[in-house]
C-alpha cells in the first residue's frame, strides 16, 4: 500500500471514530431520557420474555459500537485479531436484531390471539432465515480480508463484497412477512371493534417495519457502492436506530397499557385486544 492510500485510509478510520462516538453519545442520551420509565415498566419483577428481549435490544448496541471502536483503535494483533473482533461484532449485531424483531414477533403473535399456527409460521421462517444467515455470514467471514492500517492501527478492508447485502435482504423478507400478517389480522379485528391499543400496535408495526425496510434498502445500496469498511459503518447505524425505535415504542405501549388498566378495573388492554401475554406490563406468563 502506498503512502497516500495509507493516509486516506487513516483519515477515513478517524471519521468513523467520530461517527461511532456520536452514535454512542446519542444512544446514551436516549437511555437517560427513558431511564425512569424503564425502571418502572421493565425492570420490575417478575421478568418475562418481553423483559429479556427488551434488555437485550436496549443495551446490546453499546457493545456493538464499542467493538467497532476497538476495531478502529486496534494497534496490533498480538492478543486479538481483526477477524476475531469482526466475528464478535457479527454476533452482537445479530443479538440486537433478534431482540428487536423478537418483540414484534410476540406482538404479532398476540394480535392473532396467541394462535399457535401463526407462531409456528413465524418461528419456521426465523429458523430458515437464521440458518441461511449463518451460512452467508460464515462465507463472508472466510472471504473477507481484514488488515491493520500502517498509520495509527485500526482494522480495514478495501474489498467490496456484494454478498454482504444478503443478510439485510433476508431481514427485509422477514419484516415483509410480519407486516403482512399484521395487516391481515388488523383488517379482521378492526371491523369487529375499534381499539386504541390496536391502533397503536398497527402504527408501531407499520412505522417500525417501514423504517426498517427503508434503512435495509439504503444499506444494501451502500454495500453495493462502497467498500466493506465504509458500508459496515452504516450497518451499525441501522442497528442502533432499529433498537431505539423498538424500545421507545415498547415503552409507549406499556404507558398506554397502564392508563387503560387504571381506567378499566378487572380487565387489561391485552385481554380486551387478543389476550396478549407478551409485554412485561402484563401480569400473565409468556
Amino acid at each position: 500500500m502506498d503512502l497516500q492510500t495509507s493516509i486516506d485510509l487513516s483519515t477515513s478510520i478517524q471519521y468513523q471514530d467520530y461517527f461511532f462516538v456520536s452514535l454512542v453519545v446519542f444512544w446514551a442520551y436516549d437511555c437517560f431520557l427513558t431511564l425512569d420509565r424503564e425502571i418502572s415498566s421493565i425492570h420490575s419483577p417478575p421478568w418475562k420474555a418481553g423483559s429479556i428481549l427488551y434488555v437485550m435490544t436496549r443495551y446490546m448496541p453499546a457493545f456493538v459500537l464499542c467493538i467497532h471502536l476497538c476495531m478502529n483503535y486496534l494497534p496490533n494483533e498480538n492478543i486479538v485479531t481483526c477477524k476475531l473482533l469482526h466475528s464478535i461484532w457479527f454476533l452482537a449485531a445479530a443479538l440486537c436484531i433478534a431482540g428487536a424483531e423478537g418483540i414484534f414477533v410476540l406482538r404479532t403473535y398476540a394480535l392473532w390471539g396467541n394462535k399457535k399456527f401463526i407462531l409456528g409460521i413465524m418461528l419456521s421462517t426465523v429458523l430458515c432465515l437464521a440458518i441461511l444467515d449463518v451460512i452467508i455470514t460464515m462465507t463472508i467471514s472466510k472471504r473477507l480480508e481484514l488488515q491493520l492500517s500502517d498509520i495509527g492501527g485500526g482494522c480495514y478492508s478495501l474489498s467490496r463484497d456484494t454478498m454482504s447485502a444478503y443478510p439485510w435482504t433476508l431481514l427485509v423478507a422477514f419484516e415483509l412477512e410480519i407486516m403482512a400478517l399484521t395487516m391481515i389480522r388488523v383488517y379482521w379485528a378492526y371491523r369487529e371493534r375499534g381499539c386504541l391499543l390496536l391502533e397503536i400496535l398497527v402504527q408501531h408495526n407499520i412505522f417500525y417495519f417501514g423504517t426498517g425496510i427503508a434503512l435495509s434498502v439504503v444499506n444494501i445500496v451502500v454495500i453495493e457502492s462502497l467498500s466493506y469498511t465504509s458500508s459496515n459503518m452504516f450497518g451499525s447505524f441501522q442497528i442502533v436506530m432499529h433498537t431505539i425505535l423498538v424500545t421507545r415504542m415498547h415503552l409507549q405501549f406499556c404507558s398506554t397499557n397502564q392508563v387503560h388498566e387504571s381506567s378499566e378495573s378487572g380487565t387489561t388492554p391485552f385481554s380486551r385486544l387478543t389476550h396478549v401475554e407478551l409485554q412485561t406490563c402484563s401480569h400473565s406468563n409468556v
